[in-house]
């Protein structure tokens, strides 16, 4: 997280707001600032936060990037062929998942060397969470959000480290990201708020505790599971 800023952007106030209260609730005031809220359209973003490095999809695990805030990511990279990062997606996809990411996973896919490169945001990839198999409710899937949000930290940490290592890697620094599951998928914006945090605190907690996370004992396991747990009521 030392290098990582997100910009949460939604035109949901509600979401807004929860983002707001779960920040504040869940994290200390120097992971908060690495946190921008913004309420607009992805298309009305202002400078600079209309540049990023990551793009998240909280999209279905088949990579169609047609429906909700997918399409307008796809038509921001993509204006003259909106159907290109669909494709783009899925080759990644198959390659890695035989064409089905599943839900709660995530799939960093790089733009250099495609039709999207050269998009306006500068944006450099696409982070692939699906919070649904195809698109519907799923507000069954209890702990979605947290699963989407931790696997995206894991990637992003993954590649950087790696990037890192390797001296030339392209490093990502800024993320953007609108709610997860929150538009067709149904989960409330408070639930998702509060995952996300959590989720958030959770890894860096992780982060800073090796120890502990690489040897987890059931009383500390039960305490993390029992937090997350009482979001299901939201």
């Amino acid at each position: 997280m030392d290098h990582l800023e997100f910009i949460l952007l939604d035109i949901s106030a509600p979401l807004i707001e929860e983002w707001q209260l779960a920040l504040k609730k869940y994290l200390p005031k120097d992971i908060q600032a690495k946190f921008t809220i913004i309420q607009s359209n992805l298309s009305a973003l202002p400078p600079p936060h209309d540049q990023f490095d990551c793009i998240v999809s909280p999209a279905n695990s088949y990579g169609r990037l047609d429906g909700g805030f997918d399409y307008y990511l796809a038509e921001a990279l993509s204006p003259d062929d909106v159907f290109a990062p669909t494709g783009i997606v899925q080759a990644t996809l198959y390659q890695r998942w035989k064409g089905y990411a599943p839900p709660g996973t995530c799939t960093l896919v790089p733009l250099k060397g495609t039709v999207c490169e050269n998009n306006a945001h500068g944006c450099a990839f696409i982070a692939l969470c699906p919070t649904m198999r195809i698109p519907e409710d799923v507000v069954w899937n209890r702990e979605i959000v947290y699963n989407c949000m931790w696997s995206l930290l894991v990637s992003l940490h993954q590649h950087n480290q790696a990037a890192e290592m390797s001296g030339n890697g392209t490093r990502i620094h800024k993320v953007l990201m609108t709610g997860l599951a929150t538009g067709v998928g149904n989960v409330s914006a408070e639930r998702c708020a509060q995952q996300m945090a959590l989720a958030v605190g959770d890894f860096i907690d992780a982060s800073e505790n090796p120890e502990k996370w690489s040897s987890m004992e059931w009383d500390d396991a039960i305490t993390y599971a029992r937090d997350c747990r009482r979001t299901h009521r939201c």
